[in-house]
């Protein structure tokens, strides 16, 4: 039967990325403490732009519970699936909505807690159309995948329970570029509902390819990374193989600036 969805918890990443977040972070914190029942998990990948300092101004949130701040202090390079793990493993909520630094939460909670709370068992993926592209109608937007370049797969909600059965994201991808797109595609493939829905306004802070890569640590471009990755994920799926990272080794981290933890 429909009921309350529980407590979502948003999982950020960082490595090098405050001039992002000095735009996005404030916006989402104000609309998750406006929601209540929900929280922002900001994992510190390492990064090495003042971010541990910069955020100490959001102590008042930390102690609240609107924000879970976790440093992870010795990885030189970034890896998106590890780095949205240790997000997505020191939430504490009943849905896990991954939330890309470049992108904001926006007026969404509402309508995301409105289809959960219809559909308990349903991965939700939040999109913007590519506004530079041929305008497509709602019925079309929908069904089609949307631009790579927008932000698009910033946002993507699915029960805790369905994210640890999946074992999250595959940290065998190589280290940036359809991570997301991989993890809906096994949930899919898993049984999970699946639901795209627009979002209004602003949504995410546009990103070249090449910032995407940066701080990757591998010498391929954008295209050729998403292609090994796409291979891997199409050859997983294919043979069944929908839960990844078997025997992962927890994670040392600090939570909060004062608690040692794994994770």
């Amino acid at each position: 039967m429909p009921g309350s969805p529980g407590r979502i918890s948003y999982c950020t990443t960082c490595k090098n990325r405050l001039w992002q977040l000095t735009d996005t972070l404030p916006d989402n914190l104000r609309r998750v403490t406006e929601a209540g029942n929900s929280e922002i998990v900001l994992v510190n990948y390492n990064s090495d732009d003042e971010l541990n300092t910069w955020v100490r101004q959001f102590q008042s949130h930390i102690e609240d519970g609107t924000l879970r701040y976790v440093h992870e202090q010795t990885e030189p390079y970034f890896h998106a699936s590890k780095a949205k793990n240790l997000a997505h493993l020191a939430a504490t909520g009943r849905y896990l909505v991954n939330l890309d630094a470049d992108n904001y939460i926006g007026d969404t909670i509402p309508t995301w807690r409105a289809l959960w709370e219809e559909q308990p068992d349903t991965l939700i993926h939040g999109f913007s159309p590519d506004k530079n592209r041929k305008q497509r109608s709602e019925e079309e937007l929908v069904r089609v995948r949307p631009d790579s370049g927008n932000g698009t797969y910033g946002r993507i909600g699915l029960p805790r329970t369905r994210f640890a059965a999946l074992g999250g994201y595959d940290e065998q991808l190589l280290p940036s570029v359809h991570e997301d797109q991989d993890l809906m595609d096994r949930a899919a493939a898993d049984g999970l509902s699946v639901v795209r829905t627009p979002q209004p306004g602003p949504a995410a802070i546009r990103n070249s390819h090449r910032e995407t890569m940066r701080y990757s640590g591998i010498p391929l471009d954008w295209w050729d990374a998403r292609e090994l990755n796409k291979e891997r994920s199409a050859e997983n799926i294919r043979l069944g193989r929908l839960t990844a990272n078997p025997g992962r080794s927890p994670v040392k981290v600090m939570l909060n600036f004062t608690e040692e933890t794994e994770l």
